[in-house]
């Protein structure tokens, strides 16, 4: 794990390695809102094999690591951030207890902690739980005068992006946005906008080397002589729309798109902000357990419109908390046993082959189209050969695990093929035998 902070403005580039964050936001919540699907209650483990105590392996023992930070008579760091403070949350990182995360799927969601100085209950009442000064648009006006003699756009912008190593994915988020333009031609106009609670990935296969990489940036902007707004919410909402996979799952294939989505973005704001004050900072962990508390806080302050540079007019604009998401051993149910294994009841072959893993492809398109297996397939159905099953078998578990499935999803989407009108009744009998892959075993042994 590792924090690093950065502040560049006009072009020069402060950076410097900190002992710890320079402080911490007020206490984050328990747990997250609620999954959406079912989840397993404790550790899953593998199928076990008759002949095998463990057929998938123990989980990978999560290792309690010493940060070497003084405790005691250390002199404090000056921040050098004076807009955004991030905490990490320790013990969730390297938690040691809680569900595996290793062959699950999980995604990473932002939440804000009480939005607007409301609660739940706040917000029914119509009663602030706590006062706060708003957002004042008549200050920040400028009379007709002003407006003939210049224009001026001022933009203050909280970016938050996540490199996911292995798989390799990117994901950009805008967690609050204001704009205020001024000019003699089109008048004055404001736009706010804020993330209350956003999933800012799809869900992604977790493996043994899954690391996480969060920075949070900081974008303020104060253009005196502007031919066009810094219109950010237009490429917000462009890049919003890139950024969504045709897939629930982040694949092989749709991450790429992803990928695109954020470099628009940040392409897109270093354009807009061409004069600007930037702050950055940026976190890396290796999570291998599951815990319902935050990976992250951030707390974030803006500047007063009247000097984007004087520190001393901060005002707070929220706090947001990272999870990730309850892990799920399967894309394709919500379903789980009470031993923790995906239940696949209901499921049919049909859908986990109908189902999207890219923009105009299918576990079907893939498997037949992209795996190279016409001449095996055809000589499977004039001989019936197990050898070779066995090897269709291999290729199909391998391929699908290598573009995101998780090991039960591969085993489940192995059966869908073998079902498949690819094959006929002797090359699908073969197919289907006792020991023809371990796919077929593992699926066989989820009750297939």
């Amino acid at each position: 794990m590792n924090g690093m902070k950065q502040v560049s403005a006009g072009g020069i580039v402060i950076a410097m390695i900190l002992a710890g964050c320079a402080s911490s936001p007020e206490p984050a919540p328990a747990s997250p809102p609620p999954a959406t699907g079912q989840a397993p209650n404790g550790p899953v483990r593998g199928i076990p094999n008759p002949s095998d105590d463990d057929f998938l392996g123990a989980p990978t023992p999560t290792v309690r690591r010493h940060t070497g930070r003084a405790s005691t008579g250390a002199v404090p760091a000056k921040d050098y951030l004076p807009y955004i403070d991030v905490a990490i949350d320790e013990s969730a990182v390297y938690s040691e207890f809680g569900d595996m995360l290793q062959d699950r799927y999980t995604r990473i969601q932002i939440v804000t902690l009480k939005p607007d100085a409301y609660d739940m209950e706040g917000v029914t009442s119509g009663v602030r739980s706590q006062e706060v000064e708003a957002r004042n648009y008549d200050k920040e006006s400028r009379g007709w005068f002003s407006r003939m003699m210049s224009s001026r756009s001022i933009t203050r912008t909280l970016i938050a992006e996540f490199d996911v190593a292995k798989p390799d994915i990117t994901a950009t988020n805008a967690l609050f946005s204001s704009t205020f333009s001024s000019n003699n031609r089109e008048g004055e106009s404001w736009t706010t906008n804020e993330s209350i609670s956003v999933y800012a990935t799809p869900y992604f296969k977790v493996g043994p080397n899954t690391t996480i990489e969060a920075r949070f940036r900081l974008q303020l902007s104060d253009e005196k002589e502007s031919s066009a707004s810094a219109n950010v919410m237009g490429a917000l909402t462009t890049a919003a729309n890139l950024i969504a996979p045709t897939s629930t799952l982040v694949t092989y294939f749709n991450a790429p798109l992803m990928m695109e989505a954020s470099n628009f973005l940040n392409n897109s704001t270093s354009t807009l902000f061409g004069q600007s004050i930037t702050e950055q900072s940026v976190s890396a962990f290796s999570v291998k357990a599951w815990s319902d508390k935050p990976i992250l806080v951030v707390s974030a302050q803006l500047p007063d419109t009247d000097d984007i540079k004087d520190t001393r007019g901060k005002g707070a604009i929220g706090q947001w908390a990272v999870y990730l998401d309850q892990p799920i051993p399967s894309i394709f149910t919500a379903g789980v046993s009470d031993t923790g294994f995906p239940d696949y009841t209901g499921v049919t072959s049909g859908d986990i082959l109908a189902f999207d893993v890219g923009e105009d492809l299918t576990v079907y398109d893939y498997v037949f189209s992209r795996l190279d297996l016409a001449d095996r397939i055809s000589y499977l159905n004039n001989t019936a050969d197990p050898d070779v099953a066995g090897l269709i078998c291999n290729r199909i578990e391998r391929g699908l695990s290598e573009i995101g499935f998780t090991s039960y999803d591969a085993a489940a989407a192995v059966w869908a093929a073998s079902v498949s009108d690819q094959f006929n009744g002797s090359a699908k009998a073969a197919f289907q035998g006792e020991n023809t892959c371990e796919a077929m075993i593992r699926w066989k042994a989820l009750g297939g």
